[in-house]
């Protein structure tokens, strides 16, 4: 008997380990991928420019999907407050015995927009090239007249003041990076159709390519408006009787 007992004992607990075996787990689905199906459909019910970035009220949200819904959940239902910009969620999925269960999830929604900012502090002066700029995530509603929304903006460009890693970059944040500064002597052309003259200088501002600048002719003491066309040249446009005084 007590070899029939523990045959039966044997028997059943090696049943228990296989069918514990062959149970499939539950699966996990991250906040950041249902955040993601919340906003394209934020995005495709109510366009905006740009896209919508989710924020849960639970910080650690995430979906336990029991075996039967094999990892699939669908959004059943989404309320939108725009002013409040607040959503309420609804998800569906398959329970243990077929059943729907329901779970609901609530947070914040607002619009973004990507916009090009530095990857780095960058100092006064310093020029900006393409590996210095990296894209960052923006409230569409800090978008303004002079944020600057395009990378092939910013190459080239120096900066005007210091300026930190992956902020927003404003018209006002850069400029055109000094070729001409003051103090530096220059050379003036003088340009007219088929006449070119050129004269000794000296720069009394900073300037960029394609800004204009005080000069001072060395030769007439005069000091004149020249834009900048490359480093250490000054260009004037000038009409005969102007440029006649200007070599005086």
């Amino acid at each position: 008997m007590r070899k029939i007992i523990l045959a039966l004992s044997i028997a059943l607990a090696w049943l228990g380990i296989a069918r514990a075996e062959t149970v499939a787990p539950s699966t996990i689905v991250a906040g950041d991928t249902i955040a993601t199906k919340i906003a394209e459909t934020l995005a495709a019910r109510i366009p905006v420019a740009g896209r919508y970035h989710v924020a849960f009220a639970d910080p650690a949200f995430v979906l336990t999907l029991p075996a039967a819904a094999q990892g699939r959940f669908d959004l059943a239902a989404l309320t939108f407050d725009a002013a409040r910009q607040v959503f309420a969620a609804s998800l569906t999925y398959a329970g243990p015995s077929g059943q729907l269960q329901i779970t609901n999830a609530t947070g914040m929604a607002y619009p973004v927009i990507d916009v090009p900012a530095l990857a780095h502090d960058l100092a006064s002066g310093e020029m900006i090239g393409d590996q210095d700029l990296v894209t960052i995530e923006l409230p569409a509603e800090r978008a303004s007249a002079t944020l600057v929304t395009s990378a092939e903006m910013l190459t080239g460009q120096a900066a005007r003041r210091p300026l930190h890693a992956r902020q927003p970059i404003f018209a006002f944040d850069v400029k055109k990076p000094v070729i001409v500064r003051k103090g530096e002597l220059v050379t003036i052309v003088f340009a007219l159709p088929g006449i070119e003259l050129t004269a000794a200088g000296q720069a009394l501002a900073d300037g960029g390519k394609g800004e204009v600048v005080p000069v001072l002719n060395a030769r007439s003491r005069r000091t004149i408006e020249g834009r900048v066309s490359g480093a250490g040249t000054v260009s004037v446009q000038s009409s005969p009787a102007a440029m006649a005084v200007a070599q005086q």
